[in-house]
């Protein structure tokens, strides 16, 4: 293929005397970006921050980060995959790994059975019960391990164990669901009643277009838990929260003369734990509508899938190829030592430019001062088992 490289001897983001490859587009681009697509005489750049990009990305699947499960890209985005397993959760508090645990209920705890089943952050000892996410888990009672159960029913047992753990966990994901649901329901209304507004005057402003008359006073609203909601009561609600506001401060200024009472001594470093701080209070928006306040208001976060995608050639697909010049496996495992077979085979496809394009090092240069003439050591590898051809040359317009 016909490979143009460029010497850069000040970069900002490369050392000096690094060497850039430039692809059909003319991008620069190190040889670790850049791809050879199948039967073409160019390169292809990888970089994302140029514009056009040379090349167009596809998701072809989603993994987890934690338990390395996958599934394909249309599973990922239906959500079906993930309400089936649960999908692993993250600590609000220290975003550290939680794991599903099966304890002792406290004295305090709203369940009445024995076993209880919840989220536990093994870092800062956090437990889902703080939010009221726990399932009962009295069913492993009946197949607790004793001497008197013999061999032949211990394997029975702990097969029913594992199928009521599973059924545990499955209703823990799905109190998880309800809670968020409750929490939600406030502010899901207020969203639908504002869009339903919003429909209502659509719909008046086209009758009155079409019958030519003006704009009449509306006073109607959309029900939320028996009132009417509008822009006039909003107004009137934040006046009424002013003068209760202004009348506890009045209050208070009236009785400031009186006796003190006596304080009662608190611990404010264990306030500060129970609220929450700024990055936990962002990172609870992406499940609630409302704004936690306390540390019970806190829930599970849910681990991101992380994508695996494939890349094209745009000037491959103007030409009506294929352009395929890399494309992942759907497992991520795949290609692993655990394996039994398949060692290091990470790709469907990979047409990276690092397994064909020779590459160039520049090892020293020297500039002579009185000639003007500069002198540049490389060094190049070739990464294939056969010969190649190499040639180099300078600018168009030197005379040299």
């Amino acid at each position: 293929p016909t490979v143009m490289a460029m010497v850069a001897s000040s970069t900002q983001h490369l050392p000096p005397g690094a060497v850039l490859y430039v692809d059909h587009a003319h991008h620069l681009t190190p040889l670790t970006l850049t791809y050879h697509a199948t039967a073409s005489r160019h390169l292809t750049s990888g970089r994302s921050d140029v514009i056009p990009p040379s090349t167009t990305v596809e998701i072809d699947s989603a993994y987890c980060p934690r338990s390395l499960t996958f599934c394909d890209v249309a599973s990922a985005s239906s959500g079906v995959f993930h309400n089936d397993n649960g999908g692993c959760k993250d600590c609000p508090v220290c975003f550290s790994p939680v794991s599903i645990s099966i304890d002792e209920h406290a004295s305090d705890s709203a369940s009445n059975g024995r076993l209880v089943c919840h989220y536990l952050c093994g870092h800062c000892q956090w437990s889902s019960q703080e939010c009221g996410v726990s399932s009962s888990a009295d069913k492993l009672l009946e197949y607790s391990t004793s001497e008197e159960i013999d061999a032949s029913r211990e394997k029975e047992a702990e097969k029913q164990r594992r199928i009521i753990i599973a059924e545990i966990s499955r209703e823990l994901s799905l109190c998880l669901q309800q809670r968020l649901q409750e929490k939600n329901r406030e502010g899901d209304a207020l969203f639908k009643s504002i869009t339903n507004m919003w429909a209502q005057i659509e719909q008046e402003e086209q009758r009155r277009k079409r019958m030519m008359i003006g704009v009449t006073a509306s006073t109607g609203g959309v029900n939320i838990g028996g009132q009417r909601w509008s822009v006039e009561a909003l107004e009137q609600s934040l006046i009424e929260k002013r003068k209760d506001l202004d009348s506890l401060y009045t209050n208070h200024k009236g009785t400031s003369n009186s006796a003190p009472e006596p304080t009662q001594s608190f611990d404010t470093t264990d306030m500060s734990r129970k609220l929450p701080t700024p990055h936990q209070i962002a990172a609870q928006m992406i499940l609630t509508t409302t704004t936690p306040r306390y540390r019970s208001d806190m829930f599970p976060l849910p681990v991101a899938y992380r994508t695996r995608v494939s890349r094209r050639c745009r000037a491959e697909l103007a030409a009506g190829r294929t352009g395929i010049l890399i494309k992942p496996k759907l497992n991520p495992l795949e290609g692993d030592t655990s394996l039994r077979a398949g060692h290091g085979q990470w790709w469907k496809k990979d047409s990276s430019a690092v397994h064909v394009v020779p590459r160039v090092q520049l090892c020293r240069h020297e500039m002579d001062s009185t000639s003007r003439k500069c002198a540049a050591l490389l060094k190049v590898k070739n990464p294939t088992l056969g010969m190649i051809q190499l040639r180099f040359s300078g600018p168009s317009n030197t005379k040299e």
